[in-house]
């Protein structure tokens, strides 16, 4: 009679072998490859987080002299600070052609400085559109700031971004849109 050979240990001995090969190739890839330290997200939040204490304070202080709203045609909006934007702020209206937006400044202290406005139309995805910087003029205790003609190419949802200088500094407000 002859003999038979088994195989199987030399089976079990080829697949540890294989998975030591993988294991050895997988640890010299992650040694020759070490991801970089990338802390350009960090960098990017990093500030607003920090500081979101001082910019509330800020608001404050700005919502305590001056009340703003953003009207276009028959719609007369508040802006908000980002921080307080949600889903359920309501929607400006606007049209692609020929949008011009008035910014209506209530001073509750007729001795508040005036201020300077900028305005910036933001989409997801795409580089943002720059109004302009709104020309003010002065009535009673309201101030009336007027942004140029712009036209937004594409329909959909956006965000009005309006920078005001407040005690030497930019602060942010929003406002979402809806191009029909």
């Amino acid at each position: 009679m002859g003999t038979r050979r088994n195989y199987w240990p030399l089976g079990i001995l080829v697949v540890l072998l294989i998975g030591l090969v993988l294991i050895i190739a997988l640890v010299v890839v992650a040694i020759r490859y070490a991801p970089q330290s990338d802390t350009s997200y960090l960098h990017q939040h990093t500030y607003t987080d920090s500081h979101i204490n001082d910019m509330l304070a800020q608001y404050q202080a700005f919502s305590k002299i001056y009340a703003l709203s953003l009207s276009s045609g028959k719609q007369n909006l508040e802006p908000t600070f980002p921080f307080y934007f949600n889903p359920n702020t309501p929607l400006l209206w606007l049209t692609s052609n020929n949008n011009q937006l008035t910014l209506i400044v209530h001073k509750n202290n007729l001795e508040a400085p005036s201020l300077k406005f900028t305005m910036t139309a933001l989409r997801p995805r795409q580089k943002p559109i720059l109004i302009g910087e709104l020309a003010c003029k002065q009535e009673g205790a309201e101030e009336l700031c007027s942004t140029p003609l712009f036209n937004l190419s594409l329909k959909g949802n956006y965000k009005l971004l309006i920078k005001a200088v407040f005690q030497g500094a930019d602060l942010p407000l929003i406002q979402p849109a809806y191009v029909r």
